[in-house]
């Protein structure tokens, strides 16, 4: 590690609590929305996935696991969908009452599912390709292990995981202007949280080749990485 790049930091993060009041929930699902738009998260999942549904044709079904309020999902399809590749995004998380929430801020309202992302209740291969954003940082190495192999048990052609990439930078800014963009304190706390406790291009690409031989991480700009993989 250096002095841009800190030792990860694994918290747990207020979002994650069941208990956290629904006013304060909807507005953080609300800030994290806004991240995704201006991060543009649904264009690097579609630059990567659009070329390789169309190499096979038909219509794709996809899984975002740990979806929240079900926005990226639904952005997804719909950004999927302009580029001529037909497409059917289902959100799943374990938490309801973000999905719930997310009736309130998603307009097309993508299908839902409340289940448990290390037990997914689908039959081996139910979807063409499985996705998360902003997720991956949540767990431990080996928790992620198996949260890769069980997206690849379910997506028959693989995963992109998108996730922060860990390093001062973001870190500092959010800490000192997070007030000034975000709704709710609980924003920037798990913001910084999540900043701490990502993971380097080079950790992720290591978590991805441990669950399959095409395993491999990139980068995005800005601050973010792509984690891919297929059987």
């Amino acid at each position: 590690m250096s002095l841009l790049v800190p030792p990860r930091r694994p918290s747990r993060e207020l979002l994650d609590d069941p208990a956290l009041p629904s006013d304060e929930m909807r507005r953080s699902l609300e800030d994290i929305d806004l991240v995704h738009r201006r991060w543009r998260a649904a264009r690097a999942l579609v630059r990567h996935l659009a070329p390789r549904i169309r190499a096979v044709g038909g219509p794709a079904r996809i899984l975002d696991v740990g979806a929240g309020s079900g926005a990226v999902a639904e952005r997804l399809g719909d950004a999927l969908r302009r580029t001529g590749v037909r497409t059917r995004v289902v959100a799943l998380d374990r938490q309801w009452r973000h999905l719930a929430a997310g009736r309130g801020i998603c307009r097309g309202r993508p299908p839902a599912v409340g289940a448990d992302a290390f037990r997914l209740p689908f039959a081996d291969h139910a979807f063409d390709f499985a996705v998360s954003t902003f997720f991956l940082h949540h767990f431990s190495p080996d928790e992620n292990r198996v949260l890769l192999r069980e997206l690849l048990r379910v997506a028959r052609r693989g995963f992109a995981v998108l996730d922060l990439r860990r390093h001062i930078v973001p870190t500092l800014a959010l800490t000192l202007a997070g007030r000034t963009v975000f709704r709710t304190y609980v924003s920037v706390r798990d913001g910084v949280a999540s900043l701490r406790q990502a993971y380097t291009t080079a950790e992720a690409a290591a978590l991805a080749r441990s669950a399959t031989p095409t395993g491999r991480a990139v980068d995005v700009f800005p601050f973010g990485i792509l984690v891919t993989g297929g059987p």
